[in-house]
């Protein structure tokens, strides 16, 4: 049976209080220096907040009252591998294969073989530890991460909803969750999840999931909910200019023009050289009809950005409103070269080009329709090729 001060230290670590739960485990050794218990509290507390060479230190003390134990090996053996031991990966392997392997010996070589990129082979030992301990969340989160990595977002629903369901008072499972959710295009229970981590959330993590529900908000067009949380974030960290920002899209979704100009004026005092708030602004002055502060704004940035898709196009919108196309093809096939992906960029081209050389028109009004993932794009696309017969 575990001794007192080791019992007490475990219900301190599991409180998310390491500091105390530390002086705990020292005192428990003050009075038995072998005390296994508290040396392997010791270990996994220094583990648990990233302090290495104190949990090395731990560890090597552990194995030398009980060299047989694989636990400890298998903390050694990832944290000598981190530190760039080429043999303690052989080692840890080799733990993890055994017929008797436990739970960290499993976890370990996860946790060292994601670090390393090795997604299958993370996979594979992430799986093998919810075998010996289907009932702990760390496994289900890293293999909903590492689905998340491959781009399988249903896989990492699963994985995530599994980790939520071990943990349910934790936020980050449903943090993951909702992320997951969201990447497969579920808005609704997406925004539920979010406020479930809401619920539990605390520090920056809190801050986290309160960025993550506004954008959601702003993409189901709940307005009224976006704003209570960027006033939220705002009254939070009032001196962050990246709220402010967030906050003027907001109002600018919403119709709020005037009051968006506002915000976005506000926040380009605070940073001058963010050449996104200044677009931004330049949106809002052409949404309220004021055509030439929005192109005197656009023709600044696209001189600081040149390459990038959004400002050029919108500058592009209004050149053409000019008649002038030669300039907008320059400007477009210079964003192009940089990104020959981009379908709005693709679609553009295809209009400015249009009046001159309708071959070059349909072939880029064919890229636009084949590479745009948004369908308002896909559908001027096919307008166009349509008055091109193509």
């Amino acid at each position: 049976m575990a001794s007192r001060y080791a019992q007490e230290g475990g219900q301190l670590l599991q409180q998310g209080q390491p500091a105390e739960a530390v002086k705990s485990f020292q005192k428990g050794l003050s009075i038995d220096p072998k005390d296994v218990d508290c040396l392997m509290g010791l270990v996994r507390t220094h583990l648990s907040t990233g302090a290495a060479k104190e949990a090395e230190a731990a560890v090597t003390r552990l194995l030398q009252v009980q060299p047989d134990n694989t636990e400890a090996q298998a903390h050694l053996a990832m944290l000598k591998a981190q530190a760039g031991d080429p043999v303690a990966l052989v080692t840890l392997k080799a733990l993890a294969a055994a017929p008797t392997a436990g739970y960290f010996e499993r976890f370990n070589l996860g946790t060292l073989l994601a670090e390393r990129g090795d997604l299958e082979g993370a996979k594979a030992a992430f799986e093998a530890a919810t075998v010996v301990a289907p009932h702990s969340v760390y496994p289900h989160f890293e293999l909903g991460r590492i689905a998340m990595q491959r781009k399988d977002t249903a896989a990492a629903a699963t994985h995530f909803q599994q980790a939520a369901s071990l943990a349910p008072q934790e936020a980050l499972p449903h943090l993951m969750l909702s992320r997951a959710q969201a990447a497969n295009g579920s808005l609704g229970v997406a925004i539920a999840s979010a406020t479930k981590a809401l619920e539990h959330a605390q520090g920056r993590t809190r801050v986290a999931v309160l960025q993550d529900l506004f954008r959601l908000y702003l993409q189901a067009n709940s307005h009224d909910a976006a704003r209570r949380i960027i006033l939220e974030l705002r009254e939070l960290d009032p001196a962050q200019t990246g709220y402010v920002h967030m906050h003027g899209l907001g109002c600018m979704l919403a119709g709020d023009l005037a009051e968006a100009k506002a915000l976005f004026m506000e926040a380009l005092q605070r940073a001058p050289n963010q050449w996104d708030i200044r677009h931004s602004l330049a949106q809002a002055h052409e949404a309220l009809g004021e055509r030439a502060e929005a192109r005197k704004l656009l023709e600044e940035i696209v001189t600081v950005v040149p390459h990038e898709p959004g400002p050029t196009n919108d500058l592009v919108r209004l050149l053409m409103g000019d008649q002038d196309h030669a300039r907008a093809r320059v400007l477009l096939e210079r964003v192009l070269e940089a990104n020959p992906q981009d379908a709005l960029t693709h679609l553009n081209l295809a209009r400015a080009t249009q009046p001159f050389d309708r071959a070059e028109a349909t072939r880029h009004a064919k890229q636009a329709q084949d590479l745009g993932a948004d369908v308002t794009v896909k559908e001027q696309a096919a307008q166009l090729l349509t008055e091109l017969g193509g």
